[in-house]
């Protein structure tokens, strides 16, 4: 599920070196979840590989209602004019609706489109050079955390825009420093956990509303010879940041981030959810030795053939599981708490739009944003990316599988917490091999936490 985004954080990189002209410096783009090829967003009924999903993600707001659309009147037209500089992630024939809708309501804007594609890191290295020439672009796609961009000045604060205010705290945390928005994105990718609703429904089993009914639903699968959960190798990990996600952000959703700075640290965020793995999960045997060494392709061929029960994914798997077994009865739930009203799904936040700090037209930048975050443009947005909407009252189509999940993109309640580690392309893999290692029993969960925590050190001190 992670591999692409880990290779894709090795890239990045270049972007805030070129920006901080220093070589120990952090990332400051961490990965989206919009795959890499731009000029194929995934859509609703076309999602990516599954074996690579995009990723990042923003932290929870588990307290914050379901947006709505920006339904503020815009900007009157006669006052907003000139030339408007855009730096697309998307190719323009994916945006070209929406740059006609805002034409139609702005026809005194004249918007210069380039789009760069994403593949060999090629947006990101435009940026930064743009960045260091002083030559931003009015507008342009950003990704999470926006840190060093914002410390550098390179972005406007959008935190009072309209279409931003409209947004769950879930989503502006992403693109959020020292308090201030400075990156639009109404879109995410959700994920959770697949289960076969059969095997749940011939065991007696309801869908999980707690870690405990988890936890309960594999040892029933276990005692009848049926493999409780289907997982590869760098997979393991999810049931990691699910523990983290449920007992932890559900409450502090902005914990993740202060790991930058010294104020948590690995051993207080993930300690218990290492441990609770083992325990809950290794030392049944619900999680075994053998996972260490499989493929994608083959836990979801376990998964869809019936020998197992549940595997967590996303959207992308869909069409995968089904390819596989075409008539399997395929449910969803979130990643749930040791108490219901901690459920918190994985996911991420897509890549979002910043204005440039010293942009000539903010008047029509700040419009064309709130043009987007509008009922017509938030529609035209999602049919371009096919992602689920932090909109309550947008009316979009998902696979009806997913269907659930759309109460989890709409109130922010999803994580994935890496995106948020300044230093995620070395602690992320970390993570996913100390996992691996605990399973092989070559190390221990406080092992592997001060492990994190020396390296989390070791790098902010060079």
């Amino acid at each position: 599920m992670k591999k692409s985004i880990y290779i894709l954080m090795t890239g990045i990189l270049a972007i805030s070196l070129l920006l901080s002209g220093c070589g120990a410096t952090p990332t400051s783009n961490p990965p989206v979840s919009n795959p890499p090829a731009a000029t194929n967003p995934p859509a609703a009924t076309n999602a990516p590989a599954a074996t690579n999903p995009p990723a990042a993600t923003s932290a929870p707001a588990a307290t914050n209602p379901p947006a709505a659309t920006n339904t503020a009147a815009p900007a009157a037209a006669s006052k907003v004019s000139g030339n408007l500089s855009f730096l697309s992630w998307y190719t323009q024939a994916n945006f070209q609706p929406i740059l006609d809708a805002f034409k139609a309501q702005y026809p005194d804007v004249v918007i210069d489109f380039q789009n760069v594609p994403t593949e060999n890191d090629q947006y990101t290295q435009k940026l930064s050079l743009l960045a260091n020439s002083g030559e931003l672009p009015d507008v342009f796609y950003v990704q999470p955390p926006v840190t060093l961009m914002a410390k550098n000045n390179y972005v406007a604060d959008i935190s009072n825009l309209d279409a931003v205010k409209a947004l769950p705290a879930g989503y502006t945390q992403s693109y959020t420093y020292a308090n201030k928005v400075y990156a639009y994105a109404p879109d995410a990718w959700i994920g959770g956990v697949f289960y076969n609703k059969t095997l749940f429904s011939d065991n007696n089993l309801t869908e999980p509303k707690t870690w405990a009914d988890f936890v309960n639903a594999c040892k029933t699968f276990a005692a009848k010879g049926i493999k409780p959960i289907s997982m590869s190798a760098q997979e393991i990990d999810d049931l990691v940041y699910w523990l983290h996600d449920t007992e932890v952000l559900s409450t502090d959703a902005g914990f993740d981030p202060k790991i930058n700075t010294g104020e948590t640290t690995f051993t207080q965020g993930y300690l218990a959810a290492f441990t609770t793995f083992k325990t809950d999960m290794l030392d049944t045997g619900y999680i075994t030795k053998d996972m260490v060494g499989i493929t994608d392709d083959q836990r979801f061929t376990e998964f869809a053939t019936g020998k197992a029960a549940m595997t967590i994914s996303g959207p992308w798997a869909i069409p995968t599981i089904k390819q596989k077994n075409p008539n399997i009865d395929l449910g969803i739930f979130p990643f749930v708490g040791s108490t219901a009203d901690k459920s918190v799904t994985v996911g991420a936040v897509n890549v979002g739009i910043a204005i440039s700090a010293n942009t000539k037209n903010r008047p029509a930048a700040e419009a064309f944003i709130n043009f987007i975050g509008s009922d017509a443009g938030l529609k035209l947005y999602q049919k371009m990316t096919g992602n689920f909407m932090a909109a309550s009252n947008l009316d979009y189509t998902v696979d009806p599988v997913m269907e659930p999940m759309k109460a989890f993109a709409q109130s922010g309640k999803f994580a994935f917490p890496p995106i948020f580690w300044t230093y995620t392309s070395t602690l992320a893999p970390m993570i996913e091999k100390g996992t691996q290692e605990i399973v092989l029993g070559t190390t221990t969960p406080d092992q592997l936490v001060k492990d994190l925590d020396a390296k989390q050190a070791e790098l902010t001190n060079q």
